[in-house]
């Protein structure tokens, strides 16, 4: 089974795991990946980046351009990246920059339309990138299951939005949970998990800082009408991505945010719950105590998870990217290293 890795250095391939350093190939230069995903309504794999959005049909080999629209941002600022993409069972494809904008595809990439109601949304005046004061990313784009029309936007930082006809209108619901959202990952019609970072523009604005938002692992069960915290008393409450597989949900935590990860003044820690929240062990993992745990998937039956120090303000060149895999007997260990630091990977 092969896999792919998107880095924080484009996307690369290895043709099993574990593997020795050095196997992985990069397949495409992409800059900074932010996504890779398939769906079995879609032919495919997608790959969304800092450079774009692409499409691989044949397991990752070669790629092509989907097109989606970047534009002109301010002069010192250059043109928008993908953040996020979405395939529906309808055929449609979907896209979310960092403007934020979303974009729709109906012609499996052809051509794009902007779906202008996400604009109008009254909160996006409040809504702030960590890193650009001018532009927020929208990080998660979802669709909710059983409801093929339902869509759901995840904003860093502003909240989390919903659309009940495929884009076309959008409801604003920032004031459902804190701002600085980082993956919204549906689980059924209702139940969601949301995992969030520290920029809270509320508290901002009383000035006090940047990080100093709540953070932390939510949920709702309500289709996102109403969310509560499910690791409420965690240091390690800056959480990038959460992931469930066999009853077991899996997050890593960081006790900052990436500002003090370029000089290690940081430390993480890996989470497992087997009763869906009710609590969460603390597990150890290869890279501790300070490279953090940004991707899961299932490989051969096994969990595999992939680590580094993505999205630092200013990047590492002594860093490397790592996958790890979790054994039969709940233990991890390292599958693999690579040249960069791993924020995505897929399975084909």
């Amino acid at each position: 089974m092969t896999l792919l890795i998107g880095t924080d250095n484009g996307l690369y391939r290895v043709a099993d795991v574990p593997f020795e350093r050095g196997e992985p190939e990069r397949v495409l230069d992409c800059g900074v990946v932010t996504a890779v995903t398939s769906w079995g309504h879609t032919d495919g794999v997608f790959v969304a980046s800092s450079t774009g959005a692409y499409r691989s049909v044949d397991g990752g080999e070669t790629f092509e351009d989907l097109g989606v629209p970047l534009g002109d941002r301010f002069w010192h600022a250059g043109q928008s990246e993908v953040w996020s993409i979405l395939a529906t069972a309808d055929g449609a494809l979907y896209a979310g920059t960092n403007d934020p904008y979303v974009f729709r595809s109906v012609d499996a990439g052809d051509t794009w339309t902007e779906l202008k109601g996400f604009r109008e949304l009254p909160s996006r005046g409040h809504w702030e990138s960590p890193i650009d004061p001018h532009y927020a990313r929208l990080r998660a784009l979802e669709a909710v299951p059983g409801r093929p029309e339902h869509l759901i936007a995840g904003v860093e930082a502003g909240g989390i939005h919903l659309s009940r006809d495929g884009g076309r209108t959008w409801h604003d619901r920032r004031d459902t949970i804190v701002d600085d959202i980082h993956q919204v990952l549906p689980i059924s019609e209702d139940v969601w998990l949301a995992t969030t970072g520290y920029l809270d523009h509320d508290l901002e604005n009383l000035g006090l800082g940047h990080a100093v938002g709540e953070g932390g692992l939510w949920r709702t069960t309500d289709a996102g009408d109403s969310w509560s915290r499910l690791d409420r008393g965690n240091d390690f409450s800056y959480i990038r991505r959460v992931f469930v597989h066999d009853g077991t949900v899996f997050f890593c935590g960081g006790e900052e945010a990436p500002p003090a990860w370029v000089n290690d003044d940081h430390e993480v820690a890996l989470f497992e719950s087997t009763n869906f929240g009710r609590d969460f062990e603390r597990v150890p993992f290869p890279g501790e105590p300070h490279e953090v745990i940004e991707t899961w998937a299932v490989h051969d039956g096994e969990v595999i998870c992939g680590s580094g120090l993505f999205d630092v303000p200013d990047q590492r060149d002594d860093v490397e990217g790592r996958i790890v895999r979790r054994t039969d007997e709940g233990t991890y260990e390292t599958a693999g290293r690579v040249d960069a630091n791993v924020s995505r990977i897929e399975v084909v």
